[in-house]
């Protein structure tokens, strides 16, 4: 089988260029899209660690569309199996699975292996977004709106703990919201339906396979799981788990929730050591507007001891919901509030328009940010820009939001969105428009500045695109015409600097005039030139510039 880079829509191997997007078409799995003469594959949903997410149709039920989920053979089998023990196991956690029934767990169906070898689930498809996706657009939710997810996340995995199963692997990108609509066809508002995915699939990982995939040493051996909203037990093999670990995974998902990232974070043997050391910080160093009782909850799920925890999901869930009980929903109108978490030094960008840089607290607040939908870019020297769609909600409440940083060509570390255990980058690539130079996420289709259709991936120098004519700042990325000599906002010498050229910008990418200046702005003292204001240094003779 072969799929388009693109569109990916998946086709048979004779087709080598997809016909809707005119790309090459790559190999992706042995045989056809047609698996066990009944699935039809037709787009892949989305990858992680143990394998593929295909949207597929049901051959026998023409109208049925079905979530195909392929499983890695070489995650299944350590080298002392037996033949055979692999796909016993496969078939046993699978059957398992698709014993619970209930509205709000994703449903298991069918399960099977291909001639070539191919192991697959097929799921219910689930339309609408995951809770990854809610939270990196509008960071924190409100109390009363986390209580109302918690509530139907709660009882699909008490449906799954009656069965006798624990899920192993609660997280964001785990849990699925479906979209409500209305008698006339449109969107209701507020969260929708909320079901629960890949019950008990941790287990069909083998041993030997969660410390290949983690690539993290000793420390890694065993873990199977995603570390972030694992429990400080599943960090220690040989230890017996039970309805406690999943209570910790839903407490820190509820951290995520109110306080805009998980208690902990950093690399695999960083997790382990906070996780068996240490305490959460207090969601109330992360947001102002918690009150005692529902932090003292939250809390509860996150203690180290598995015996301090609540014993069971239900005991919490009641915990969280005598404490929220005393909270109520902010009046409607006022200034947004919107705090971005990211690392010192870190410049800040709402449509593009910069809005400052983050001082040693690891924050910066926006405030009177209009509602609706905003790029948010944050951007940091040597570190490939975090750049996505928010959604500034048009109450008061407060919303706190993680920046995800790397390093340019790293792998990343260990985010919610990583599938198992398997490091997968959250941050979406960025695309430049050909005809205004605006940026979008990659993927979109039409600029929403122009309308133009063509745009071209940011380049490597600072995370921008370089227009031509221009020459940037090494240091924070600005874009100055060429003959420039100091950087206008941080003062860094730029003339004459080698690579900062933008000769070898894309062509179709047309220079941009330098903006005037709005009418708020600052005059260099020495040459009397005009800039906007907070600027600090003179871009034509580099003297600092008074405010």
């Amino acid at each position: 089988m072969r799929e388009c880079p693109r569109c990916e829509r998946c086709y048979s191997d004779e087709v080598l260029v997809c016909p809707e997007e005119g790309s090459n078409t790559k190999h992706t799995l042995p045989g056809s899209p047609l698996l066990s003469a009944r699935y039809l594959l037709e787009k892949r949903l989305g990858r992680g660690a143990m394998g593929q997410v295909y949207l597929a149709r049901d051959e026998n039920l023409l109208t049925r569309r079905v979530a195909v989920k392929t499983v890695r053979p070489d995650i299944l089998s350590d080298e002392d199996m037996q033949e055979g023990e692999a796909i016993a196991r496969f078939e046993r956690e699978a059957r398992t699975a698709a014993s619970i029934r209930h509205p709000n767990v994703v449903d298991v169906t069918d399960f099977g292996k291909t001639n070539e070898g191919v192991f697959y689930l097929v799921m219910e498809y689930v339309q609408g977004e995951t809770m990854h996706q809610l939270l990196r657009r509008e960071g924190t939710l409100s109390v009363q709106r986390t209580l109302g997810l918690l509530k139907q996340i709660a009882a699909g995995v008490e449906a799954a703990h009656d069965e006798g199963i624990l899920h192993r692997d609660l997280k964001p990108a785990n849990i699925f919201i479906m979209q409500k609509r209305k008698k006339g066809g449109s969107l209701a508002s507020g969260d929708g339906f909320v079901k629960v995915g890949d019950f008990g699939l941790a287990k069909i990982v083998s041993e030997a396979a969660a410390e290949a995939i983690s690539a993290s040493g000793p420390a890694s051996r065993g873990i199977i799981g995603t570390p972030e909203y694992m429990a400080p037990e599943q960090m220690q093999p040989g230890l017996k788990l039970d309805a406690r670990a999943d209570v910790y995974a839903l407490g820190t998902i509820a951290y995520h929730m109110l306080g805009g990232r998980p208690p902990f974070t950093g690399d695999l043997t960083q997790l382990i050591t906070q996780k068996l050391m240490d305490a959460p910080q207090p969601l109330s160093n992360l947001r102002s507007d918690i009150s005692p009782e529902v932090q003292r909850a939250v809390m509860h799920a996150l203690e180290r001891d598995p015996a301090a925890r609540p014993a069971t999901v239900a005991d919490w869930l009641e915990e969280f919901e005598e404490a929220a009980g005393v909270e109520t929903e902010e009046d409607e109108g006022g200034d947004s509030r919107v705090v971005v978490l990211a690392p010192t030094g870190a410049e800040v960008y709402v449509d593009d328009e910069r809005h400052g840089s983050v001082g040693r607290s690891g924050r910066l607040i926006l405030s009177s940010i209009a509602p609706g939908r905003h790029v948010l870019r944050v951007s940091q020297t040597g570190n490939a820009d975090d750049e996505r769609v928010i959604e500034i909600r048009p109450d008061a409440s407060e919303q706190i939001i993680q920046a995800n940083l790397r390093a340019v060509g790293s792998r990343g570390s260990y985010g919610e969105g990583s599938s198992q255990i398997g490091p997968v980058s959250s941050v979406p690539g960025v695309v430049v428009c050909a005809q205004c130079s605006a940026r979008f996420a990659a993927g979109v289709k039409f600029c929403g500045n122009c309308g133009s259709t063509v745009f071209h991936p940011v380049d490597g120098v600072a995370g921008v695109s370089h227009p031509a004519n221009t020459i940037r700042c090494p240091r924070c990325g600005v874009a100055y015409p060429t003959g420039t000599k100091f950087c206008g906002r941080c003062g860094t010498t730029i003339q004459g600097m080698p690579g900062l050229a933008a000769s070898a910008a894309p062509p179709a990418i047309k220079p941009q005039p330098i903006k005037p200046p709005t009418a708020f702005e600052v005059i260099c003292s020495m040459c009397s030139t005009s800039y906007p204001a907070g600027t600090k240094f003179c871009g034509r003779c580099g003297s600092f510039i008074k405010a």
